[in-house]
């Protein structure tokens, strides 16, 4: 009996020992950890409510949350929307962007404390289903005033896809999965998400980067 104990635990030893060394011949996993956002700087800046031409009641939100994202991302010091639709609100009565018109865009800077706004416009938001094929196009454009009222920039996106099933003996599951996703999520999400972000990506890194009218060297507008 006790030769039979003291075997199981020699081989119980003995496998612990092996689990603890290192698998040879394995691949290693990386993690890839995307590089942390540089911090904010510069002037401060707010991003407005959208203007909506759409019938999509989320699509202005969706893409203003992407091209913010990509504005964080890029360095440039922005005002969480949170806290700039509050001030609209509040001091001005603005609560969405078709209101924007009635005010000067100096007198918005103003009321937000900002250097800087953002105007921006989903123009198209379409999505057209024609049997099992599905279309999709979304535009938007931004606009950034200065705390003096000019335009300092502008930038512009598209974004479109036609979305057809692939054929073949599942060709029927296919379009249970399109109908499917169609139902449950909305399916102009990523498309939105794009525009806010490549429009973002077309600015300089800061608003110290742009050129205001009338002021060659760039530093002009800039107090």
């Amino acid at each position: 009996m006790r030769r039979r104990a003291g075997r199981f635990g020699t081989a119980l030893l003995f496998g612990l020992l092996l689990l603890s060394l290192p698998v040879c011949g394995g691949k290693k996993e990386t993690v890839r950890r995307e590089p942390a956002p540089p911090a904010p700087a510069g002037p401060r800046v707010a991003v407005a409510p959208m203007e909506n031409r759409s019938n999509d009641l989320d699509a202005s939100e969706i893409v203003r949350g992407a091209f913010v994202e990509e504005l964080l991302r890029r360095g440039w010091n922005v005002m969480p929307v949170e806290e700039s639709d509050r001030k609209l609100r509040e001091r001005l009565g603005i609560t969405y962007g078709g209101q924007l018109g009635s005010t000067p865009p100096a007198d918005v800077c103003r009321s937000l404390e900002a250097r800087g706004v953002f105007y921006g416009v989903v123009q198209e938001w379409n999505k057209t289903t024609a049997g099992i094929y599905n279309h999709v196009t979304v535009t938007a454009e931004f606009r950034l005033y200065g705390d003096s009222g000019d335009s300092l920039w502008e930038g512009r996106d598209t974004q479109q896809k036609t979305m057809i099933p692939q054929g073949g003996r599942d060709i029927g599951a296919q379009v249970i999965v399109h109908a499917l996703g169609n139902l449950l999520l909305n399916p102009m999400t990523p498309y939105g998400r794009a525009v806010g972000r490549n429009i973002a990506a077309k600015l300089p890194s800061g608003l110290a980067g742009l050129r205001e009218p009338g002021t060659p060297d760039g530093t002009g507008g800039n107090r």
